[in-house]
């Protein structure tokens, strides 16, 4: 991992392989690589106890000190029988070094303190985050090299990913030591920090004192979709939607079974924005029927003109982990889409519920008003979704008629999910919401480039049922590995 700091005496080239820079000694163990090897940022599992994945520990060398204390027995053996000047000199260069490399490293220790700052605690899925730590000791004391390793470990992930860093500082004349360093494409989650690492030992490379130090902190990642290039808006198949130039982060798999870069903005599809449709039925009037979808041959419509607001917006996530196939990236991608329908319902006012079973939003209602407040609210539901895990729970009829107690006729519930399969489970839903004069959404996201011959044949299905299938791209830049710069733009 790659940091900076404001100390001149900062480490930064890596050495020749098997040399020392500037007096600092490599870590016990690694002697064949050089010392800036340990500054690259390792993510590593918690569970996993491989101890190559994890960084190097320095350690006191026993077997160098045994071999001094043995030289200095020897030489005041000899100082007494002979009293030479080399016995005597060798006597008193052995007796300095336990004053250079164990007593200078443990007064470095006296006084350490360790502070975080997180320049912003909250940021969204991709962006980068700044980490600033400044060490603080009682009094400066030469001779003597300090190692910091901070530790941030993702607690919404379900094998806790861990990423370590350590950076290396030599303050001679300095009692305060500030280091600042970023992580970049951070993951929706929320990330805490525990104990800070202080490691301070002498230049040769003989000692090393540890102490770990309390410095709590939280960072929240709320899920969003990946930034997006130039817009433009045309018509795709009946449905307004805002196309994305040049770029595939965001698409909508239309009934052709190709991509089409689109936005989420009109995946809310909310009523009022022209009628909407659903298949036709014995009974239904002529004078709503969609003639214009039958004459290009898509079938028997019949178009349902609704309230231009919906009474009521219920936003369902799916947490079932078999659902992804406990794919947690997936799993981001459909909360990113779920946060940015959000979004916008809070800027059009409207009511909205949040419905996931790991969090203590079911049957949460969040009203919406325009103006600061909603956004306020709406800040608060993607805070809840940044800490949503992967669980067995499955949405079923019972689970969301439980929650949920009554709808509004009129409503709209958005379902987000990556199972297409469960086409019973969704036809259920559906008769539940025609029963309550409510309509649902299903959003699925995949990472299929172009829909199967089953993917489409559940759509057929499902819309004959009465629901409302979007098939929603997975981004491809939310593959980018979580990493580190140095100091990072905002810093700069």
């Amino acid at each position: 991992m790659k940091t900076q700091g404001n100390d001149s005496n900062v480490m930064m080239a890596e050495p020749a392989q098997g040399q020392l820079a500037q007096g600092f000694p490599p870590s016990a163990g690694h002697n064949k690589n050089p010392v800036g090897a340990d500054k690259r940022g390792t993510e590593t599992q918690v569970d996993e106890p491989a101890q190559s994945a994890r960084p190097p520990v320095y350690r006191t060398r026993w077997g160098a000190w045994l071999l001094i204390a043995a030289g200095w027995l020897l030489s005041l053996a000899g100082m007494l029988a002979r009293g030479g000047a080399v016995e005597t000199f060798m006597l008193i260069v052995l007796s300095l070094l336990p004053l250079l490399s164990i007593v200078m490293p443990l007064l470095s220790t006296f006084g350490l303190a360790v502070s975080r700052v997180i320049t912003e605690p909250k940021i969204k899925d991709g962006e980068e985050a700044v980490i600033r730590l400044t060490l603080k000791r009682s009094f400066f004391v030469p001779f003597a090299w300090i190692a910091v390793q901070d530790e941030m470990t993702n607690t919404s992930a379900a094998k806790k990913t861990r990423l370590d860093y350590r950076y290396l500082v030599a303050p001679i004349l300095r009692k305060e030591v500030e280091i600042c360093y970023s992580v970049l494409a951070v993951r929706r989650g929320e990330h805490r920090f525990g104990e800070v690492t202080v490691t301070v030992g002498d230049w040769l490379g003989l000692t090393a004192f540890h102490k770990k130090l309390e410095c709590p902190g939280t960072l929240a990642v709320v899920p969003a979709l990946p930034e997006q290039g130039r817009r433009r808006t045309e018509q795709l198949h009946g449905t307004v939607a805002e196309q994305v130039s040049g770029d595939s982060s965001a698409a909508f798999i239309s009934d052709s079974g190709e991509l089409s870069d689109i936005t989420a903005d009109r995946l809310l599809q909310q009523a009022g924005i022209g009628p909407d449709s659903r298949p036709y039925r014995d009974g239904d009037s002529i004078r709503h029927m969609n003639w214009r979808a039958a004459a290009k041959g898509r079938g028997m419509f019949t178009k349902q003109h609704l309230l231009e607001q919906p009474a009521e917006i219920i936003m369902v996530a799916d947490t079932n982990g078999a659902a992804f196939n406990h794919d947690e990236r997936l799993f981001d991608a459909s909360l990113a889409w779920l946060a940015r329908g959000i979004e916008i319902a809070a800027a059009d006012g409207c009511d909205v519920r949040l419905l996931a079973g790991t969090v203590g939003t079911g049957g949460t209602k969040e009203k919406r008003k325009r103006g600061g407040q909603a956004a306020q609210q709406a800040s608060q539901l993607l805070e809840r979704l940044a800490k949503l895990k992967l669980t067995k729970a499955v949405v079923s009829l019972d689970s969301l008629r439980a929650e949920l107690g009554g709808l509004k006729p009129g409503g709209v519930i958005h379902v987000y999910t990556a199972d297409w399969k469960s086409g019973q489970s969704w036809v259920q839903l559906a008769a539940y919401a025609a029963d309550q004069k409510c309509r649902i959404r299903l959003h699925v996201v995949t990472k299929q480039a172009v829909l199967t011959f089953a993917m489409r044949e559940q759509q057929r299905l499902l819309e004959q049922a009465g629901l409302s299938v979007n098939w929603l791209a997975y981004p491809d830049k939310m593959n980018r590995p979580t990493h580190t710069a140095e100091g990072g733009v905002r810093h700069a």
